[in-house]
């Protein structure tokens, strides 16, 4: 796809993503072609969400974790001279209980305020970021955009600039992890639950138009293009832009479904921080494929940090 090179003013601008799973950190130039130019970017696994799905509150030690990560990254935007700094909070952040009172928390201690935003406005960040990534397909059809994340699942199908539809479903790794399985590896009646209950949210969401392109983000799909690389289930290549076929996320998903979380954080490529939740992860991505009639998805590296960068740059100061 092409660079976007209009419409953008030429800066440098930082965001920090805090999602449900992990903190994200990208300070990028956008210069005077309206390219965008990665400066620094940081990923810290900090589970805000850990115990969250089973409680309705954040914990102590998640929440210290996060706080840490977003005061370094504020800093570390602010000694790379950014000129601009969002901050965005989704799915954990959306429902806890005890948000306000951490984003409260997070504003004192790094004096820089968290926008917590809807799914809706996630989903449409996540296209954004996407919509002029380099090394994915182009395509004059619709763009759909998957952002498979912890707490949530966004999808956004667009033509270009123009939006047709953003939608945010309550299914993530996390939070299916933490509903639906509690041995290790989950026994048949575990897994079969958590595929009925993915199933129930997911039941509204039709076949993509013919044409369309399906690009997935978020810590799942990465490391799942990841894996397969390492493994040599696909050819080599780089993580951004790897096409996972919906039998090889049958083949992932089967995978992590027999071993046990120490195994799984020695498969080659799985990042270790996430042996836990990835089953969940590829069990979501699965199901997805098959409701959109999805052959394979083309994974990206970039999310709604990009589409903040984008944001800012556009001087546009908050979604509809």
């Amino acid at each position: 796809m092409q660079e976007q090179r209009q419409y953008l003013a030429p800066g440098r601008y930082a965001a920090i993503d805090v999602g449900t799973n992990s903190t994200l950190l990208l300070v990028a130039d956008v210069d005077e072609a309206g390219l965008l130019r990665p400066v620094v970017e940081e990923a810290r696994i900090t589970r805000l969400g850990q115990g969250f799905y089973r409680g309705g509150a954040l914990g102590r030690a998640p929440r210290q974790r996060t706080l840490d990560a977003i005061c370094d990254y504020v800093e570390l935007a602010q000694d790379h001279q950014a000129d601009w700094i969002a901050l965005v909070g989704t799915a954990a952040l959306r429902e806890a209980s005890n948000g306000p009172a951490f984003c409260d928390q997070v504003r004192r201690a790094c004096g820089t305020p968290i926008e917590v935003i809807t799914g809706e406005q996630e989903a449409e960040l996540t296209y954004r970021g996407n919509l002029y990534a380099p090394h994915l397909p182009p395509t004059e059809a619709t763009l759909a955009c998957l952002d498979l994340g912890g707490g949530s699942t966004e999808l956004t199908q667009g033509v270009g600039e123009r939006l047709v539809s953003r939608v945010s479903y309550d299914v993530g790794a996390v939070r299916i992890t933490e509903q639906c399985f509690t041995n290790d590896p989950p026994t048949s009646w575990e897994i079969t639950e958590a595929e009925r209950v993915i199933e129930t949210v997911l039941g509204e969401v039709e076949p993509l138009p013919p044409g369309a392109v399906l690009v997935g983000a978020g810590g799942t799909i990465v490391n799942l293009a990841s894996v397969a690389l390492s493994s040599g289930m696909v050819a080599c290549g780089e993580v951004h832009g790897t096409r996972l076929t919906h039998g090889l996320v049958t083949e992932l998903v089967d995978l992590f479904a027999s071993l046990p979380v120490v195994f799984r954080k020695r498969v080659p490529g799985l990042e270790p921080e996430r042996a836990d939740v990835i089953l969940a992860g590829a069990m979501i991505l699965h199901q997805m494929m098959a409701r959109l009639s999805a052959p394979r998805v083309v994974a990206s590296t970039r999310g709604v940090r990009h589409g903040c960068v984008y944001r800012l740059a556009a001087r546009v100061p908050s979604l509809p």
